[in-house]
């Protein structure tokens, strides 16, 4: 049985050399990209807790390697600096989480409404390296888009359609997966018709070792009496 300390160096090695794709960018790198693409970061307590809900990264934040941190980000769809009004909590709970708007006939719609447009972006640095990014659109992913989120992680392998069904004996998946890299490298998973996460398999599998190890400790204690 590996040690919680064992795991934490594993973890540790995995992320460290030079790891190409967009899993494995030093935040540096993938802020000075995003931030020359007018991305935004989101820095209110208020809206990060807003838009963390329901994220099932946060279900194994009690395991995430120190030092390690989580930054939230958006990106409009055209490009243009979003202002600071429409990144205000309400309105984003209304681009992002609300349900989708009944059609309307092009006669009736008012094309001087502006609707805040665009993606938020979570990333899980550890040691100040991507290892998990969680990509969110305004509206449905479309084929294409989702085709191209795949291609920006492929690096030099390419993606399959699989599940935890899949993984021989001795591979294991806490966050679960609909894709996986050939290599090996990478997981990504459909969290909706809006959203996507991409992460490290060692990520995933650190996570479900750390977990079975805390379980493993708590259940003597959780039937001592009986």
């Amino acid at each position: 049985m590996y040690s919680f300390i064992t795991l934490f160096f594993s973890f540790i090695f995995w992320i460290a050399g030079d790891l190409g794709a967009r899993i494995g960018e030093k935040r540096s790198t993938l802020e000075s990209r995003l931030l020359k693409s007018n991305g935004i970061v989101l820095r209110s307590d208020e809206i990060i807790e807003e838009r963390q809900t329901g994220m099932p990264y946060l279900d194994y934040e009690v395991f995430f390697p120190k030092p390690y941190e989580v930054r939230l980000y958006f990106k409009s769809s055209d490009g243009s600096r979003p202002k600071q009004d429409e990144l205000e909590t309400n309105n984003l709970k209304q681009a992002f989480d609300r349900k989708s708007a009944p059609k309307k006939p092009l006669s009736t719609i008012d094309p001087t409404e502006k609707k805040l447009e665009g993606w938020e972006l979570h990333v899980l640095y550890i040691q100040g390296v991507s290892v998990l990014e969680v990509y969110k659109k305004t509206t449905s992913i479309t084929e294409q888009e989702l085709n191209y989120l795949l291609t920006l992680q492929s690096g030099k392998s390419f993606w399959t359609e699989s599940t935890s069904a899949n993984l021989p004996e001795g591979k294991h998946s806490a966050l679960g997966f609909d894709f996986s890299r050939a290599d090996h490298y990478l997981r990504a998973k459909k969290l909706s018709s809006r959203s996507i996460m991409f992460f490290r398999t060692q990520t995933d599998e650190f996570f479900h070792k750390a977990l079975l190890k805390e379980r493993e400790e708590e259940a003597p204690e959780s039937i001592k009496g009986f």
